[in-house]
């Protein structure tokens, strides 16, 4: 299948890859041309790490590599023969933004192309409603980095067609993701259940609980996470971690339950997005000291022998 890949940011570049691998050709298009170049060249050095580390053969890379197909636009208008069946927008988090991105494609695809949000919290129903055509617009909500998390949330809006959440699914597990159909509800499953954990690690270093060091290890060790709430955060980027508990929040009605820390706003205010900008809780890069620079994240099941002490008759229903 030819896919089309608007934004070639984090998010953009890892579907990239992971498209690519599994035997799709692969259309990245930004509006900043020189983000397709380095989102090409990340996706390279990513297969040659893998045939370094044995994941993959050299045939194999080259020929994922050779399945990239970098666009000068994003609304480049493609011949007959090469009209890609499926477009994912990668772009900001930004209704208006998306709605414009997918307005634009709607005027240079065909009519069979089907469009998917990557869409972390916006409403799929609301950035259809500005399409003229919202039947065709489903979420396909991704998890970075894409090839490592193997979870996808396909998230049909009120006037999705009937077809098209199946065959997101079988496009997703056919790259060897597990698909869950959501339902469109502020943050959908992942992000809405996230937000509890997240939150209350936010309330916890607000009352000078503990420092983000101390409450990822009680994560990992205690909870059997594989990585605490902190370095979760810097890995997806405090600015869009800031956005999505914005937008759950503004989705359940400002629910106090919900509410969010003014310790993210800070961070994202102060350019502090986490290991994309080389620091967010954590330093990243050369600079950074010991075991700060990278929270390991555990390999799963937590510390059996820790012991754990419940205070009063439990948490309340």
């Amino acid at each position: 299948m030819r896919i089309r890949i608007v934004g070639a940011g984090v998010m953009g570049r890892g579907v990239a890859q992971w498209a690519a691998v599994a035997g799709h050709t692969v259309e990245l298009a930004d509006a900043r041309e020189e983000s397709v170049t380095e989102a090409v060249g990340f996706v390279t050095d990513m297969l040659e790490r893998a045939v370094h580390k044995g994941r993959m053969n050299r045939d194999e890379a080259d020929a994922a590599r050779a399945r990239l197909v970098p666009l000068a636009s994003p609304f480049a208008p493609p011949e007959p023969e090469d009209a890609p069946a499926l477009v994912v927008e990668a772009v900001r988090e930004d209704l208006e933004t998306k709605a414009e991105v997918f307005a634009e494609l709607a005027e240079v695809l065909p009519e069979s192309a089907v469009f998917a949000t990557n869409t972390s919290s916006l409403s799929v129903t609301e950035i259809g409603a500005r399409l003229a055509d919202p039947s065709r617009l489903a979420g396909l909500h991704f998890f970075n980095p894409v090839p490592l998390m193997k979870i996808v949330e396909v998230v049909p809006g009120a006037a999705t067609r009937a077809e098209i959440p199946g065959f997101l699914t079988a496009f997703a597990e056919g790259c060897g993701h597990r698909a869950v159909t959501v339902a469109d509800t502020p943050g959908f499953l992942v992000n809405h259940a996230g937000r509890g954990l997240v939150t209350e690690a936010l309330a916890l270093l607000e009352e000078s609980v503990a420092p983000p060091a101390d409450l990822d290890a009680v994560a990992r060790d205690v909870l059997g996470l594989r990585m605490g709430p902190f370095a979760l955060m810097d890995l997806t980027g405090l600015d869009v971690t800031a956005s999505v508990i914005d937008t759950v929040w503004r989705g359940f009605r400002h629910s106090e339950r919900l509410r969010p820390s003014y310790l993210t706003a800070n961070r994202v205010t102060a350019g502090l997005h986490g290991r994309k900008t080389g620091r967010g809780w954590y330093p990243y890069g050369p600079q950074a000291p010991g075991d700060a620079a990278a929270p390991t994240p555990a390999p799963g099941g937590g510390d059996a022998s820790r012991p754990v002490t419940v205070v009063g008759e439990g948490p309340d229903a």
